[in-house]
């Protein structure tokens, strides 16, 4: 009997430490996270000598451009939205070329204001860009939250005021792109002109990739935006082709072709391949939210593989960056082994 009592006991221990970690902890375990990405000129030819990193940061080596990359604030007036608020005000001490949000900032109207409040002390030399994702559109209902891990919703009941939303984000001087691009000159030799695309969600039908493009792009490119089917696999293999040189041959001379995207979608990330996008920059994915020691995400909650729902990954044809971003989703307000982060994003040149 003393034995099952202290089994018991055990058990409801390790519940509560659990509960506390995933619930309590985890969530608001705030990290700004630094990622190195190297590229290399389009006209540059690969040079690797055997047992020689030739793309180490040297301890006295400078970034051409750094970026701040902030995503999945799901911001409430609650505890901790009232910690994240600060954390991310925090981040004004930064000094950096760009920042890229990439959606789900708030859940519904009343938080703007407060969401506003939050990111009005930060800055960057050259501009901040954000789009939207789902829940910046859409104030969830719980129900169509408990439908949705079945079947995938389009639209949801609630919609947000995204117009008023994108208006008071501007008059702090960060511009919502709405399937639109920009062209910014940095002035750099080392780096060139810069583009910067930014995609509606996918998720919900709000993308539009020839629209983004149709200010920018010179590439004449006729193929339907989503492969045929009989096509899709060997496309996948061929787009999803992961590089053992952890370097970047820059796609278009003399410039750097970002693309911002809530859902790191895996038919959206195809047609950006094909329009000579370098970088992708998304979130949604919350890091799978729950991860597993040397399992990794259980979910993605997208069309993306577990593998790559959180960390850069060197495809053949661009780098993919995913966040873990900064909260979770007014029903799932848990953690397990993700912590949340914003990202500092060190941009390199190699030129051997």
């Amino acid at each position: 009997m003393i034995l099952f009592i202290l089994i018991i006991l055990i058990i409801v221990l390790i519940a509560v430490v659990l509960y506390y970690y995933a619930f309590r902890y985890e969530p608001v375990n705030f990290g700004l996270s630094k990622v190195n990405i190297f590229l290399r000129d389009a006209e540059k030819n690969k040079i690797k000598e055997k047992g020689k990193d030739n793309h180490a940061v040297k301890d006295n080596s400078k970034p051409v451009l750094t970026f701040l990359h902030l995503s999945d604030f799901h911001l409430r007036k609650n505890s901790k939205g009232k910690k994240l608020f600060k954390f991310v005000r925090n981040l004004s001490k930064l000094n950096v070329d760009f920042i890229f949000i990439t959606g789900d900032l708030t859940e519904n109207d009343k938080n703007i204001e407060y969401l506003i409040k939050m990111l009005l002390p930060l800055k960057a030399k050259y501009g901040k860009y954000a789009v939207f994702g789902v829940h910046d559109h859409y104030s969830k209902a719980l129900v169509e939250f408990i439908k949705n891990m079945f079947k995938r919703k389009r639209r949801y009941k609630r919609e947000n005021d995204v117009t008023y939303m994108a208006k008071r984000l501007k008059d702090i001087g960060i511009e919502v792109l709405r399937n639109e691009s920009r062209r910014i000159n940095t002035g750099s030799y080392d780096m060139g002109d810069i583009e910067i695309i930014g995609l509606d969600d996918p998720i919900i039908n709000k993308i539009d990739i020839a629209k983004a493009f149709s200010h920018i792009s010179t590439i004449i490119d006729n193929r339907p935006e989503l492969p045929e089917k009989s096509d899709y696999k060997n496309i996948y293999k061929n787009i999803f082709r992961l590089k053992e040189e952890k370097i970047h041959k820059i796609n278009n001379r003399g410039k750097l072709r970002i693309a911002l995207m809530h859902t790191p979608d895996n038919d959206s990330i195809i047609n950006l391949a094909r329009k000579k996008v370098d970088i992708i920059f998304s979130g949604h994915t919350h890091g799978g939210q729950v991860r597993l020691p040397l399992v990794g995400a259980i979910v993605s909650g997208c069309k993306i593989k577990t593998k790559f729902a959180s960390g850069l990954f060197y495809f053949k044809k661009f780098v993919l960056y995913v966040t873990r971003g900064l909260g979770e989703g007014k029903y799932s307000q848990f953690r397990f082994y993700c912590q949340p982060e914003a990202s500092l994003v060190r941009i390199y040149k190699i030129d051997e």
